[in-house]
This record gives structure tokens, sequence and C-alpha cells, in this order.
């Protein structure tokens, strides 16, 4: 079965209203569907959570020409191919050294284009076979734990909306829920997870995400701040440039598990974060760089070191990789319908999402249908 076309669909849905985590305000929803097709009529879906838009879209379709005629079961081959990219290298049956095609400041832009294609790839694996990618993984549960995420600093609304929201997730039957910190000082901040504590009670877990917000000092005083009020882990803590050794730091001086991994590009910094970073939890996101085959090999190291995972956001993705992984801790969902349009809208066929527990099907693949309507309205 041969490669023979890509295709790219940009999105970008406009929110109801703007969220902000620590570092940046969401006001839109953007995303990138990816098409491969093949010789054999069968083709598969991908998504890529990153932007700018264009920029990924273009490269999406310029690496047609890269893998196109290449065996659509070969995802390692294709993988590496398109990796390489990124790197001198040398080519099969060449003698001298074959440059990058793209600038530097394209990996990050290289890595999601790759994701998305990866993921199809693994789509048309799963169609072809007619098995559903938690089957084909390995997998022989359906049901996987979910949890709540949200609690943004939303603009027009008190900080300490929080705690209805919080609150409203947990009588949903959700077990453990997350929110935003980090978008105000620690005593700001200590208002509205002491508030979410008392409103959940002692039984649901509560995350905290900070979205990079901190200084290793800041940090440490932030921990010891909200330890008392039982944080099941702390996410992305650290500014962006003190995210591994820092974390390790971090991780000695506090007994609330560190989180961490959404924001890297490929696996050997997350390899870090696990060896020098002290994380209890990998974030890694299979839909913003590398794909599910970066996201596998994450997982059997993560394994083989006592880490659990816990990939970040897209649970129509991500469910199948927790159902097949005996380290799998949940899936993170977004239950919210203005905040997440794409998963309430576009996907017209996903894994049931009730009560904190998400059930893949067993339809092939991943096993979604999209919209294409909603698509073309929202596509740039």
């Amino acid at each position: 079965m041969k490669i023979t076309r890509i295709k790219a669909h940009p999105m970008s849905m406009k929110l109801d209203k703007i969220y902000w985590t620590s570092r940046a305000p969401w006001g839109t929803y953007n995303t990138i569907l990816v098409e491969v097709q093949t010789d054999e009529g069968i083709s598969g879906i991908g998504t890529i959570n990153k932007t700018p838009l264009k920029d990924i879209a273009e490269i999406v379709l310029s690496l047609e020409a890269v893998i196109k005629g290449m065996d659509a079961f070969a995802h390692e081959a294709v993988w590496d191919r398109i990796f390489n990219l990124t790197v001198p290298h040398i080519e099969e049956g060449q003698t001298s050294v074959t440059r990058p095609i793209f600038d530097q400041n394209k990996r990050v832009f290289i890595m999601a284009a790759l994701a998305g294609i990866d993921l199809a790839l693994w789509d048309i694996k799963g169609k072809a076979l007619k098995l559903p990618m938690w089957r084909l993984l390995g997998g022989n549960k359906r049901e996987v734990p979910a949890y709540a995420s949200g609690g943004y600093y939303e603009e027009g609304r008190s900080p300490l909306a929080v705690i209805d929201e919080m609150a409203g997730y947990a009588a949903q039957g959700y077990s453990a829920v997350k929110m935003k910190c980090g978008g105000a000082n620690i005593e700001g901040d200590i208002a509205r997870i002491s508030g979410v504590r008392k409103a959940i009670g002692d039984k649901t877990s509560l995350m905290i995400d900070a979205n990079g917000a901190y200084t290793l000092r800041d940090a440490e005083r932030a921990i010891k701040a909200f330890e008392p009020y039982d944080i099941f882990w702390f996410e992305e803590p650290l500014h962006w440039y003190d995210a591994t050794r820092g974390l390790g730091r971090l991780a000695a001086c506090t007994r609330v598990p560190l989180a961490s991994g959404e924001s890297e590009i490929h696996f050997n910094a997350v390899r870090d974060q696990i060896d020098l970073g002290g994380i209890r939890y990998v974030q890694w996101d299979c839909t913003r760089a590398g794909g599910l085959t970066e996201g596998l090999r994450i997982a059997a190291y993560a394994m083989a070191h006592g880490v659990q995972i816990a990939y970040h956001h897209d649970p129509q993705i991500h469910g199948h990789l927790m159902a097949a992984q005996p380290h799998g801790y949940c899936v993170e969902s977004f239950p919210s319908i203005p905040r997440d349009p794409f998963w309430h809208q576009v996907l017209t066929q996903k894994p049931k999402l009730e009560a904190g527990k998400l059930t893949l099907g067993d339809e092939p693949g991943f096993g979604i249908e999209i919209d294409w309507k909603l698509v073309e309205r929202w596509t740039i």
C-alpha cells in the first residue's frame, strides 16, 4: 500500500470568550486535520494541535513529495525520512552529506507536521487491518479514566468562578479535576485552590497546571503554599529555560508529584525530564510533535523508569495509548462545550466520554468521523 497524496485542513474556531493560562490568552481553538491517501483507497486522518497554522500546513503539503510512493505501513521509515530533514545525514547509497532543506527555526513546525502524518499512517494501518487502535497497540480494555480540565482565568469573570466550575465537574462524576495556577499572585491562587478543595471534597483529586509560570524560587514558595490542599500533581511549574534540571531541584523539595512533557518536541527532552527532572507523570502530546510513533517510544522509556503516562489533550487519540499501556494513568478531557468545539462539534464519531470515563469503540483506526461542512466553514 503506497502513499499517494497528503492534504492539510488548517482550522481556527473562535471561542465564546478569552481564556487565560499563566502565560497566554486562548481565544480560538486551532487545529490542522491531515489526510494521507493511498493507492488502495484507504485514507487516514491525523490531527495537529500547534500553531502557526499556515506555516505548519504548508510544510505538511510540501512533505508529500518527500514520502510519496513509500509504504504506508512503514511508519518508522516514513518517520525517519521526515525527521532527517532537520539534521545533516547521509542517505542510503550516497557518499556525501545531505543537508537539511528547512531552516533551523522550522524544526518545531516539522515535528508538528510529522505528528499529523504519523497519526494518519497509524489510522490507515488500523483501517486496513480492521482493528481499533487500542487493539492494534495490544490493549485488552476499552475503558480509560479521564480527568476534567479547565479552571482558566476568564476575562470578565471573577478568578473565584473556578470554584463552581470544578465543583460542577465533580458533580458530573469526575474523580479528578485540573485548574490553572500562576496567573495570580500566590495569595490569589491560594484563595482559588482552597475554595476548589473545599467545594470538591477530599475524595476528588485536584491537579494544578502552571503552564511554565514560575522561576524555581517562586515555584518552591508556591507549592509549599499549595501543599496543604492535597495537590495530586503540579504541572509544568517552571519557566521554559529551566524545565529540566530545575524540575529536579523542585521535585526534591516537595511531596507533590511533578508532571510535564507536553511542551517538548522530541523523545530526548522527555527522557531528560524523567532522568534529571524527577517527573512522575509524562504528558507528551502526540498531536504536537512526533506522533504516535514517538509517543510509544516515550511510553516505553517511562515504564522502564517507573513513571506513569498521562498524555496531553485529544482523548480521541491518546485514549487508545492509555488503554494499551499498563502504566497509563488517565486522559485529559474538556467537558466545557465552548472551550473545545473540535471535540464537541467537529468530531461526529468519537469515544464516549461520561462521568470521568472514556470508552473506546470498535471502529477501525482511531474510530473518528469528521463533520466536513464544519471543517470547510472554519478552514483558514
